[in-house]
């Protein structure tokens, strides 16, 4: 008679399970950042191409109009360049909703209005206009009036330095109220002036008190500064070139609408200066329309910069504040190194 043998195979042990769970754990910690990393590269490449076609559009218009747009002729009139190159960024269906002949605004000063005209094109969503990686609400609701569609791109303003920091009078950069800057201006270098760079979605919320814990997507706010121009004064003495550190270390009021639309041409909606670093620590300070804006983003490291020459250069944090207030300019006569950025 013979007898048949069953082989059974033993089940896990709960230490043998414990052991696979922290062995699966641990490749997933080591995956998940490479799966992050990848994302981003992803997300960066993306953004970058969102500028160069932003670039490419400036050319087209600069070739066919004879200079790059400006920020409008007024503040009634204020249309964002951005807006203005809507033709060459095969945005027909927008362009017809954007009159540029019928004021952006209505009313003036505390009382101004986005223009109901402009209300269906100022709340449409452009993608291209957005970076991936900054994740924020591109819309925002009842910003001087109206709903808008927000942009994560600004155009270069100049420096920030001495009087040049808002976009009602002429600055050392491409962009201001009025501005008709062609290629025969820019005698620094088309590869060494900044077009565009990028800046952060405002959460839409503003509040008071001390700086929030997380201002990345708030700026300071402070209307005792005076609005008369050439420049700011407090306690009736001018500034020029101030330390914004000091400045806003005692603010407590905070907006959260930077960025807030890509038609209207604003500094705080699309524009920034390179008196700030780059993602800077230290925060936006605006008092009547006007003041000191920087580029910022939420890649890490650095920001994205479009210059006059069409090409896209990833500018770190840690660039020198003189050589990055100097790719600002559009004839400065500063001397730039490659490597200083």
């Amino acid at each position: 008679m013979h007898h048949r043998t069953v082989s059974r195979r033993g089940a896990f042990t709960l230490i043998e399970l414990l052991v696979v769970i922290a062995i699966i754990a641990v490749l997933i910690s080591l995956l998940l950042p490479a799966v992050q990393m990848a994302r981003e590269a992803a997300r960066r490449i993306q953004s970058t191409n969102n500028l160069k076609q932003i670039g490419l559009a400036m050319h087209n218009y600069e070739s066919s109009i004879g200079s790059f747009p400006g920020f409008g002729q007024s503040t009634a009139f204020a249309f964002s360049p951005l807006a203005r190159i809507l033709p060459y960024l095969e945005q027909e269906n927008l362009v017809n909703l954007v009159n540029f002949q019928v004021p952006i605004y209505t009313g003036s000063g505390p009382n101004i209005r986005l223009n109901p005209v402009h209300a269906t094109a100022a709340n449409f969503v452009i993608n291209g206009y957005l970076c991936p990686s900054d994740g924020g609400n591109p819309l925002f609701q009842n910003v001087l009036g109206g709903n808008s569609a927000g942009t994560t791109y600004a155009l270069c303003t100049g420096s920030g330095r001495n009087l040049t920091y808002h976009v009602e009078l002429p600055t050392d950069g491409m962009f201001w109220y009025g501005s008709a800057v062609t290629m025969g201006h820019i005698t620094d270098g088309t590869s060494n002036t900044m077009l565009a760079s990028q800046i952060r979605l405002g959460d839409g919320v503003n509040t008071s008190g001390p700086r929030p814990n997380d201002g990345k997507r708030q700026y300071a706010s402070n209307s005792v500064l005076s609005p008369a121009l050439p420049g700011l004064s407090q306690g009736g003495q001018q500034i020029q070139n101030p330390d914004l550190a000091a400045m806003t270390s005692s603010i407590n009021s905070w907006r959260g609408d930077r960025g807030y639309s890509w038609l209207v041409g604003r500094l705080v909606s699309n524009g920034f200066s390179a008196y700030l670093a780059p993602n800077s620590q230290v925060p936006d300070l605006a008092a009547h329309g006007r003041g000191w804006h920087g580029a910022r983003s939420f890649h890490p490291g650095g920001v994205q910069a479009l210059f006059a020459d069409g090409s896209v250069r990833f500018i770190k944090d840690t660039v020198s504040l003189e050589s990055w207030r100097a790719l600002a300019t559009r004839n400065g006569g500063e001397v730039i190194s490659a490597d200083s950025y």
